[in-house]
């Protein structure tokens, strides 16, 4: 190749690179783009720091430190059911019963406290948590082999306040042992149980009077009084619903242990 030939591809090599002008330019974006990166970098090691020096503590409760109680019944087709007896497996459960009725929420007991807390301290969980005892949405079934389990449509024999007919699975809740009771309509296991509470679980036709759990008057003991029952660690609401549950509606139900019918008032959540 010819000294000529040479210079003029050098030439064009030098051409294809730009103008002096384009040379000349800074590089505007890419100088952008190290400047949010490392905006981007120093706001993560702030937001690091500050979640390790200050960490967020869930508070909802119930939490491990809280020690709640709420009566409960089980009404079959008009007959309410024997206390079911002490949980064979308290050390293990922080949701449980004593055989006496209530329903005893006290999550610091046991060592996953975390599974009976907050948004877990729920009926269902009480009722997984007690051997041989199942309910869902639409069934229940009792601990014992001889144990029928009642879905929605089988037939009452009979049922308390009304003729014999179809039966449904209902739940009344009273916010306190002094609270007027309402039906729960949404799922029964999602039900967020709270201090002072009360609960009937009844499979009976619709329009039946549900009772009153006989264990009131146990309630009232636990909690100390009527008046401070429902305000323990932030329970206000007859019928606290989780996982979509959010209404309740009147229903007729009992006063007292014996029984005595009163207006039930609606509640909306």
């Amino acid at each position: 190749m010819s000294r000529g030939s040479f210079g003029r591809t050098v030439a064009r090599a030098a051409a294809s690179g730009g103008s002096k002008s384009y040379r000349a330019r800074p590089p505007t974006a890419w100088y952008l783009v190290m400047v949010v990166i490392c905006i981007a970098g120093i706001s993560l090691i702030v937001y690091s720091r500050n979640e390790r020096v200050h960490p967020v503590t869930i508070t909802t409760a119930p939490t491990a430190s809280d020690h709640w109680y709420a009566a409960y019944a089980v009404d079959i087709c008009g007959t309410v059911q024997a206390d079911l007896p002490e949980n064979s497996n308290l050390s293990k459960v922080g949701i449980r019963t004593f055989g006496d009725g209530i329903i005893d929420i006290n999550p610091g007991a046991v060592s996953n406290k975390s599974a009976f807390t907050g948004t877990n301290a729920t009926l269902g969980n009480f009722a997984s948590n007690y051997p041989g005892l199942t309910l869902t949405a639409t069934s229940i079934k009792l601990p014992g082999a001889k144990q029928k389990t009642w879905s929605n449509g089988d037939s009452c024999p009979s049922a308390k306040g009304s003729a014999p007919g179809k039966g449904q699975l209902q739940v009344e809740v009273w916010s306190s042992p002094t609270a007027k009771g309402s039906l729960y309509t949404g799922d029964p296991t999602a039900l967020r149980l709270r201090n002072g509470q009360m609960v009937t679980v009844a499979f009976v036709p619709v329009g039946a009077t549900i009772p009153v759990p006989a264990s009131r008057s146990t309630l009232l003991q636990d909690v100390g009084s009527a008046g401070t029952s429902s305000t323990a660690a932030g329970s206000s609401s007859t019928s606290s619903t989780a996982a979509g549950s959010s209404s309740t509606s009147s229903s007729s139900s009992s006063s007292s242990t014996t029984a005595t019918t009163s207006g039930s008032s609606t509640t909306t959540t």
